[in-house]
Parts: structure tokens; C-alpha cells; sequence
């Protein structure tokens, strides 16, 4: 743990543990991040981006990818796949009729959850990603690198707002609180 952002994701992934784990499902969320991932390698091969290194930080596990010689149309599809996958794969599961079943429903949670937290247009998530290489096609790259850093802040002030709206009004589980931080803590850290 090097920086204060990587002490503060690993405190938000504590709490954010603490708040599923009492599922009696908590190694499905480990599999939503599985399939998650292997949305973006699936979809980066097929359109012609090349997969690098797989790195695991203490919040979050990254891969990186060569999309320098691919459009970015292309590039917002690498950074669409864990969510497509994440929503086809609890579409999946609901329709197959697995749905009625504790551990079913729990597995759509998740897979529609991740899928919801990561098209945030916030940098260093996939919708951050997928804004990116949308003002690139307009912009020239240090405009939309700051269009980009303002949406960032924005959402994530954002959320971190109504996280503690939704602490302070209804007592709710403070994990999103955590991830709100470590996401404005994050982004103070890549600027």
C-alpha cells in the first residue's frame, strides 16, 4: 500500500465486503468481477485490441489494453464489454428461470450492480473510458482530457453526495460512501 488512495480503496473494500457479507452468496460478487473482466478481453479480441498485463490493485483489478491502432468506436466497445457481459449475463439468468432462487437473484444483483456502478462517466471506470473516446472523436486530446476530468469530479462529487444524503436520511449502508471517496481520493491522484 503505497499511496493514500490504495489505504482508502482498501478501506472502502473492507466495508464493501462487510456490507455483502451478510449474503450467504459473498463469492458471487468475485465472479461478477470474473465475468466482468472477461467481457473486456473477449470484446478487445474481437475487435483487434491487444491485450496486455493483468494488474490487481487493493479496490480493483485492471488490464491493460493497446487500442492505439483500433478507432474509438472500437475502444468504446473494450470499454463496454464487462458491462454488456454483466447485463447479458443477469438477462441470462433471470430468463432461464434461475431468478427465483436465492442464490440466482443474488447473482442478478450483482451482475446489475456492477453494470450500473461502472457506466458512471467517471475516468477510472468503463463509462469514464467510453466518455473518453467519445470527445476524442470531437475534440482534440488535451480538450477532452479536461471535458473528461470535469464529468469525473462532477459524478463523483455526485455520488458521494447522495451517499450521504441516503446515510444521513435513511441510515443506509455506508459502503457507498466509501466508494464514493475512494473514487474523488483516486481521481485527486490521477490528475
Amino acid at each position: 500500500m503505497d499511496t493514500l488512495g490504495e489505504k482508502l480503496g482498501f478501506i472502502a473494500l473492507l466495508f464493501t465486503m462487510m456490507s455483502i457479507s451478510s449474503s450467504p452468496h459473498p463469492i458471487i460478487l468475485i465472479i461478477c468481477y470474473g465475468i466482468h473482466e472477461i467481457g473486456h478481453i473477449v470484446v478487445a479480441k474481437t475487435v483487434g485490441a491487444r491485450v496486455g498485463k493483468m494488474r490487481s490493485g487493493i479496490f480493483r483489478l485492471c488490464i491493460s489494453y493497446d487500442c492505439s491502432h483500433i478507432s474509438y468506436g472500437r475502444e468504446m466497445a473494450v470499454c463496454a464489454g464487462g458491462i454488456m457481459f454483466n447485463i447479458l449475463l443477469a438477462l441470462l439468468t433471470y430468463i432461464c428461470g434461475f431468478g427465483k432462487y436465492d442464490v440466482g437473484k443474488f447473482f442478478i444483483l450483482c451482475n446489475l450492480s456492477l453494470a450500473i456502478m461502472n457506466i458512471y462517466p467517471i475516468s477510472i471506470l468503463d463509462g469514464g473510458g467510453i466518455l473518453r473516446c467519445f470527445f476524442l472523436m470531437i475534440f482534440e486530446p488535451e480538450r477532452a482530457r479536461k471535458i473528461c476530468t470535469f464529468f469525473s469530479f462532477f459524478f463523483a462529487f455526485a455520488m458521494w453526495l447522495c451517499a450521504v444524503y441516503l446515510q444521513l436520511v435513511f441510515s443506509s449502508d455506508i459502503s457507498l460512501f466509501f466508494i464514493s471517496v475512494f473514487l474523488l481520493v483516486e481521481l485527486c491522484f490521477s490528475v
